[in-house]
C-alpha cells in the first residue's frame, strides 16, 4: 500500500488533476462573482469587493493555468522564451501581472492556440492598475488608498472585464480546437 502511494503520477493523470483544480476553483470563484453582481451597486464597499472578487478569479485562473502548463510542457516543449519556461517552474519569482502575461503566452503557445491576446496593445497597460489597486485595498495605507473614483471606477470595471475575457478567450478556444 505505501508503495501505491509514492509511485508518481502520470502526466495524464497530474493534467486530470490540474483541469479538475481548475473546475472546483472556476465554480466557487464564478458563484463568488455572481452572487456580488446580484447586489450590483455605485457604492465604495461594493467596488472594492468588485475587485477582490474579480482580482481573486483572475489569479485562480492564471494559477490553474499556469499547472495545466507546466505538466503539457513536460510532453511536448515548444519553443518558449526564459521568463516563459521559468514563470512554470516557479510563480514565486514574478509579480502577479508578469504571471499573467507570461502564462497567458505561453498557454497559447504550448496549446497551439491562435489569436493570443494582444499584451503590446493599451488593453494590457491599463488591465495591469487592477492588481496593483487590489494590493491597495488589501494593504491600505491611508483612506485614500480605498477610494475609487467614478472615473477610476469606470476605467478598472473595463479593465477587469479584458482580463477575464483573455481568460474566457482561451478555455473557449482550447475547447474549441481539443474538445476539453
Amino acid at each position: 500500500m505505501l508503495a501505491a502511494m509514492n509511485t508518481p503520477l502520470s502526466p495524464q493523470e497530474r493534467m486530470d488533476a490540474a483541469f479538475n483544480n481548475y473546475f472546483a476553483l472556476s465554480d466557487i470563484l464564478q458563484k463568488d462573482l455572481l452572487a456580488l453582481l446580484d447586489g450590483e451597486s455605485d457604492s465604495q464597499h461594493w467596488r472594492r469587493n468588485y475587485i477582490r472578487v474579480s482580482a481573486s478569479l483572475i489569479e485562480g485562473y492564471v494559477h490553474c493555468l499556469r499547472e495545466m502548463c507546466a505538466v503539457s510542457f513536460e510532453c511536448i516543449a515548444p519553443e518558449i522564451g526564459q521568463k516563459e519556461t521559468e514563470v512554470l517552474r516557479s510563480e514565486r519569482n514574478f509579480d502577479a501581472n508578469e504571471r499573467i502575461k507570461l502564462t497567458l503566452r505561453v498557454a497559447y503557445k504550448l496549446f497551439e492556440l491562435q489569436p493570443a491576446p494582444n499584451f503590446g496593445g493599451s488593453e494590457w497597460h491599463r488591465a495591469q492598475r487592477v492588481l496593483k489597486k487590489r494590493h491597495l485595498l488589501m494593504h491600505p495605507k491611508s483612506s485614500t488608498d480605498l477610494q475609487i473614483s467614478d472615473d477610476l471606477w469606470d476605467e478598472l470595471y473595463g479593465d477587469i472585464t479584458w482580463l477575464i475575457e483573455q481568460l474566457f478567450n482561451f478555455m473557449s478556444a482550447l475547447e474549441k480546437k481539443h474538445g476539453c
